[in-house]
């Protein structure tokens, strides 16, 4: 990341406390922002609500004036996770193409999105096992993820839920096995595992 130099200050003004902007809505966007770089670094377990407050550059009590607790912050943060994830597949599907094509560019996003949101990833799916909001928020996004991969496809969550689940599933698995350097392992090189995966899911999103 470019590191913008900032003006130096008048040796007058002296150590000054810098202003932070006071309206909820950016005091809110600025709490998410610092929650998914912490969530997506040290992780969400490392991480308290002191921390959240501080590096987004308020007082640690401004926390709990917009989120009742830290998984709060962390649904918060995967809302915005969910709508980036679908931005892209939407951009890949939406580029044209042969449906080959356009599953190609949707795999090629999908692991390099879940690649830089590894962390966060694994936070938050151990976060569902002991917090019910967090569970429930994963189910509900799993609904969404058929009805807009069915929208994409032209398939019907009705008739074809079944294999749109497994496209899903395949897909996840497979950012997976490259995040955790399973491939790598096996010496079974990135794009072979892409071919492989679009072999196996074209059959299951190719309406007929």
């Amino acid at each position: 990341m470019r590191r913008v130099k900032s003006d130096p200050k008048p040796k007058s003004a002296g150590r000054k406390r810098p202003v932070r902007p006071r309206d909820a809505q950016t005091t809110r966007a600025a709490l998410i922002s610092a929650a998914t770089t912490l969530f997506n670094g040290p992780g969400y377990f490392a991480t308290d609500s002191n921390a959240i407050a501080r590096a987004a550059g308020y007082a640690p009590g401004s926390f709990y004036k917009h989120f009742s607790d830290k998984a709060d912050v962390l649904l918060a943060v995967y809302e915005s996770y969910v709508a980036a994830e679908w931005n892209g597949l939407r951009a890949a599907f939406d580029a044209g193409g042969s449906t080959r094509e356009r599953l190609r560019r949707a795999l090629e996003f999908i692991v390099d999105f879940h690649c830089a949101w590894a962390a966060f990833r694994t936070g938050i799916r151990a976060v569902a096992r002991i917090e019910p909001a967090v569970a429930r928020a994963l189910g509900q996004s799993r609904e969404k993820q058929l009805s807009l991969l069915a929208e994409a496809t032209g398939l019907s969550v009705a008739k074809n839920g079944a294999g749109l689940l497994l496209t899903l599933s395949i897909v996840e698995r497979l950012a997976d096995t490259v995040i955790e350097g399973e491939s790598a392992d096996l010496r079974i090189d990135r794009a072979a595992l892409l071919n492989a995966a679009e072999r196996a899911i074209l059959p299951l999103v190719t309406p007929g």
